[in-house]
């Protein structure tokens, strides 16, 4: 009876002793693994601390091969460990496919966007170089030609900056030493927003690019200063991450800040990181976009996680 249920179950099923000798798999199981990535599969699940302490393990992410699970662990009768493995490598292609779809769009947005934004200081150059040609004794419109000509670098230097390989030079900081110094920069001209810290003391200093990671605090302060247009609470949280699946050993710290306004739009929430997905009616959209790209370099994961609220995970070195 109770093997003719875990056969009807359509998804990889183990019992395995504790020394990693399988006891059992239903036809499911067989038909996912070669003799390799089964190895390679019970070798990753008796690397995890919990399974020899005797602790149930759920919602664990496991990657073999091109495979990738959610995995179930419940001990059993104190020599046996049983194994529920979800298949979730569909999901990830899906998403991918979503993923390259939406890249698409941003990149036809984008284009459309580059010549809007260049339209304005491409007619004032042009503006001021006819008034110049005329009135030849008017030097002062030379500086408004610069003025141009330099948002016009600017643009350029942005939209390139996504593509362009960075080399970080990292040196063990003070997070919070680093965020302070950014929330200061703005609190001299945002006099009605409260910046609210909630600071663990104990995160280690951590290995980081100090100029690149001030300039994706930046970027979400920033962002998150014109969510609640300029008046409102801001609010910067660190700890020690523990997530089941992103830092399930506690091996890197996360870094929070919510702000006071409505969040992303739902149908945004996905795609927010793509270059040129903005919800501002003005600017391109690239500030998120070169953060995903600082905190990748550097090993680590940002993620809006809903309610007005950004979270990066840096690791621990």
């Amino acid at each position: 009876m109770e093997k003719d249920i875990l056969e009807s179950i359509t998804q990889p099923v183990f019992i395995v002793n504790l020394e990693k000798e399988i006891i059992y798999q239903n036809q499911s199981a067989k038909s996912y693994f070669d003799k390799k990535s089964l190895h390679q599969f019970i070798e990753k699940i008796f690397s995890l601390r919990h399974i020899k302490d005797g602790f149930s393990i759920i919602n664990y992410f496991l990657e073999i091969s091109e495979l990738k699970f959610i995995v179930d662990i419940y001990p059993y009768k104190e020599e046996y460990i049983i194994i529920f493995a979800k298949d979730i490598t569909r999901y990830f292609e899906l998403e991918e496919i979503s993923r390259k779809e939406d890249i698409i769009f941003a990149l036809s947005k984008m284009i459309a966007e580059i010549f809007h934004d260049m339209k304005g200081p491409i007619s004032g150059i042009k503006a001021a170089a006819q008034f110049l040609k005329e009135n030849p004794e008017e030097l002062s419109l030379i500086d408004d030609i610069i003025e141009e000509t330099d948002r016009l670098t600017k643009m350029i230097n942005e939209i390139t900056f996504i593509n362009k390989d960075i080399n970080l030079k990292k040196e063990p900081t003070n997070i919070h030493k680093l965020i302070d110094k950014v929330i200061k920069s703005f609190q001299k001209e945002y006099k009605e927003v409260i910046f609210e810290r909630l600071y663990d003391p104990s995160i280690p200093d951590i290995n980081i690019d100090k100029d690149y990671l001030t300039r994706v605090f930046i970027n979400l302060i920033r962002n998150s200063i014109e969510a609640i247009n300029g008046k409102g609470k801001i609010q910067i949280q660190t700890g020690i991450s523990f997530d089941k699946i992103l830092s399930p050993k506690g091996n890197k710290i996360y870094i929070r800040i919510k702000d006071s306004g409505k969040g992303i739009p739902k149908e945004l929430e996905d795609k927010i990181f793509l270059p040129f997905i903005t919800t501002k009616s003005s600017g391109m959209g690239i500030g998120l976009a070169s953060a995903y790209k600082i905190i990748k370099k550097h090993e680590g994961i940002i993620r809006y996680i809903k309610d007005a609220t950004f979270e990066i995970l840096l690791p621990i070195k």
